[in-house]
């Protein structure tokens, strides 16, 4: 069985797209196909091999699925014209009516087997509940498909799940083989559910509509769709609601909590039920920006220490941003379990390393995986000060590797004196030219270790500074802490400086650490990954001047200190250097390159064609004249261009090609020696002509009066048939029978 056969094999038994590595797995686990070098099977391995037979196979939300299964793309096709061709009556009637549309189409997908419904109303459609485990999923991939579709056309601004994060929630494993009721408490619409239910094939899924209203929208319209969604699924078997089935909870509360009684009672009332139905549920799932998890504002807090003290929390995942279609905002998922209460949580960062491996990130989840610095699982005693945020728990700062020599400080052990800035309420008083430059964060240079004060920057007098002690510096380190990084600069000691809003100054004893030294460490990885662990905030992480305190450097004796700085600075001056002749070397090439393009493109032309020639004249047996021509003549070519094909002149213009690339890396071993061109007179209009003749299917135009100067003859060969190949490249259009060229000679005083 070859790789593509086994790959072809494992979809047809799963009966659903797969991610490449879950076809790996599988490929290996059977033994399906063995390589010869007696590696498993890789998930780039797949990947190739599938790229490879695009008839075989295609792509959908980064999984793997077999083209001849697109019967979901055939109907979702069908739909979607007839929701084109209602167009007209989306772009004349208002928001409901286009919702009307959608609501139809689904309508008539949902009964597109049953002949007796009327457009009007919702009934049930005729399935046979028997074996539910073999019920078709095709309608739920093409509803999806088809909702996905109308809203990212419309002007609807919901909130939508994103691929990514669908594929995160259907992948969980109690779906994937459970009977499933689902209740969901959201502000958009359902029809993401239906991706879930399709994806899990070996389980069953029924909505409990009673508790999924569209809670937040005003439409009735809107409040049909989710009933559509419910339909489709098949929410009507009462006898499919067995003792065994897991009831699955899902809360999005509206991410924009205002001081608006009306937004805060949204979002708490979700929590409301949440926190009120764990005799009902199994498990839920609450997604919620990622601020909420560590969030200090009061209410924030409250929801966190209620989420702690359920008991019920099993998992905490944050993810990159880009979960949901209408935000940018990073979002987290809070994973409970009602049976289990085993007091212990389990914390994934899935923003940075795994942000774009969706299987990776359900299997870490499901498996519960260690992963250092990504996941980890950990009591419930051993959570901080309630808070959420995995960065608190999965990087783990006290594994820094010391290394010989080094000691190892907390930041504020080191310090003398530390200042941070503030805000300066009369921002008029800011000015270019001010007694004192005010240091902002954008002026601290992140590759810069010495603060290099420009000229354009605000300045402030030091009447206009309450506590001017408070906010002046000099010397010593001035950094910022935003976005999990720091950038941090020496400053000048001859110099006073105003703080400004968000920047730390830090001034260390100068005889534990120089101020070079602190600024370098400050940027090392090691301390990078204690910022994101110390940082707050979702939208913008800001490491706070207590939390700085807390950071760990590594420090040596101040002899070692000069020596590693010394070094540093001999190690960046050397590629700065090095930039410097690469950079010349390539300028030098190309330009060598560009010069060798016209004699070698002429000279292969003429190979060519002589080539053709003396072949012809070998089977015919004929007498080679010098005056005969090697290309077949044209009634229309005149004289002149049948002159220039001769064989005698072809010869010549192939022997002056090869001159000239001759002469080109004579000269290019001259210009690296640094020698002087050769200068000889030279009458340029005749120069020009000799130039021209070689050129029989352009016209050249040459005016002007004949010049004589000096000038090395074969470089401005060189500079003129590079001008008349750029000419032809790029002046010239296809079509022009007989291009021309102008040349004008001026004269001009210097």
């Amino acid at each position: 069985m070859t790789l593509h056969e086994a790959i072809e094999q494992v979809l047809q038994n799963a009966e659903k797209p797969l991610f490449s590595r879950d076809i790996a797995d599988i490929i290996n686990s059977q033994k399906l196909y063995k390589r010869k070098d007696g590696l498993p099977v890789s998930a780039s391995q797949v990947t190739t091999r599938a790229n490879n037979y695009s008839k075989l196979f295609t792509k959908e939300a980064g999984k793997i699925k077999l083209v001849k299964d697109d019967i979901v793309s055939l109907k979702f096709q069908h739909y979607r014209n007839k929701l084109v061709h209602e167009s007209n009556a989306i772009r004349t009637y208002g928001r409901a009516n286009k919702i009307d549309v959608l609501v139809r189409a689904l309508e008539e997908l949902l009964h597109e087997d049953n002949y007796d419904y009327m457009y009007n109303i919702i009934s049930e459609p005729e399935i046979n509940y028997t074996n539910r485990n073999n019920h078709p999923r095709e309608k739920l991939l093409v509803a999806h498909k088809l909702c996905d579709w109308f809203f990212k056309q419309s002007s609807n601004r919901s909130l939508r799940l994103s691929d990514k994060l669908i594929t995160v929630l259907s992948g969980l494993n109690w779906f994937q083989n459970n009977d499933n009721a689902i209740e969901t408490y959201f502000e958009g619409y359902n029809d993401f559910i239906l991706k879930i239910a399709a994806d899990n094939k070996g389980a069953t899924f029924s909505i409990k509509e009673e508790y999924n209203p569209n809670l937040f929208n005003e439409f009735e319209y809107d409040n049909h769709i989710n009933k559509l969604v419910s339909k489709l699924i098949d929410r009507g078997n009462v006898a499919y609601m067995r003792s065994q089935t897991t009831t699955t909870g899902i809360f999005i509360p509206p991410f924009s909590r205002s001081v608006a009684d009306k937004s805060s009672r949204r979002f708490d009332d979700v929590l409301y039920r949440l926190f009120n139905k764990s005799k009902e549920l199994d498990k839920a799932i609450l997604i919620v920006p990622l601020g909420v998890l560590n969030s200090q504002t009061g209410f924030y807090r409250r929801v966190r220490e209620q989420i702690i003290n359920s008991g019920a929390l099993e998992a905490v995942i944050a993810f990159p941003n880009g979960m949901f279609e209408n935000t940018a905002m990073n979002v987290s998922m809070l994973i409970f379990d009602f049976n289990i209460r085993d007091n212990q949580v389990f914390f994934l960062d899935a923003s940075n390393e795994l942000k774009d491996d969706m299987s990776e990130v359900v299997r870490t989840i499901n498996n519960k995986r260690y992963v250092r610095d990504i996941s980890r699982t950990i009591s419930y005693d051993d959570l901080f000060n309630y808070d959420l945020n995995p960065k608190r728990y999965v990087i783990d700062i006290d594994d820094i590797e010391l290394k010989p020599g080094h000691k190892l400080y907390h930041v504020g052990q080191l310090l003398e004196q530390r200042k941070f800035g503030a805000m300066f309420r009369n921002k008029s008083s800011l000015y270019v030219g001010g007694e004192y430059k005010l240091i902002k964060m954008a002026d601290i240079d992140k590759n810069g270790l010495y603060f290099e004060p420009k000229d354009n920057m605000l300045g402030i007098d030091h009447d206009e500074i309450e506590n001017v002690d408070k906010h002046l510096v000099r010397g010593g380190v001035v950094l910022s802490a935003f976005n999990k990084r720091i950038k941090a600069s020496v400053l000048p000691n001859d110099m006073s400086f105003a703080l400004g809003q968000n920047v730390y100054w830090l001034k260390f004893y100068d005889n534990e650490v120089l101020d070079e030294y602190a600024a370098r460490e400050l940027t090392q990885p090691y301390v990078t990954k204690q910022v994101e662990y110390y940082s707050k905030g979702a939208t913008i992480a800001r490491l706070s001047i207590r939390d700085l305190m807390e950071i760990q450097i590594q420090v040596p004796s101040l002899e070692e200190q000069k020596n590693i700085l010394f070094k540093e600075f001999r190690k960046s001056e050397k590629p700065a250097q090095d930039e410097i002749v690469s950079n010349k070397e390539q300028d030098f090439i190309k330009t060598l390159k560009h010069t060798l393009k016209q004699p070698l493109s002429g000279l292969g032309n003429d190979f060519a064609s002589l080539k053709s020639f003396l072949n012809k004249k070998i089977k015919a047996k004929d007498i080679i004249e010098s005056n005969e021509t090697i290309v077949p003549v044209f009634d229309t070519d005149t004289p002149e261009q049948i002159e220039i094909h001769t064989l005698k002149n072809t010869l010549d213009r192939m022997e002056r090609a090869v001159t000239d690339m001759d002469y080109i890396l004579e000269q290019a071993i001259k210009i690296i020696s640094i020698s002087e061109p050769i200068k000889e007179s030279i009458q340029l209009k005749k120069f020009l002509q000799n130039i021209a003749s070689e050129y029989p299917n352009i016209q050249f135009k040459i005016t002007g009066k004949e010049v004589e100067f000096l000038a090395d003859r074969k470089q401005l060969r060189i500079l003129m048939h590079n001008f008349i190949t750029n000419a032809i490249k790029h002046g010239f259009k296809d079509s022009l029978e007989k291009p021309t060229i102008w040349l004008e000679i001026k004269t001009k005083d210097t």
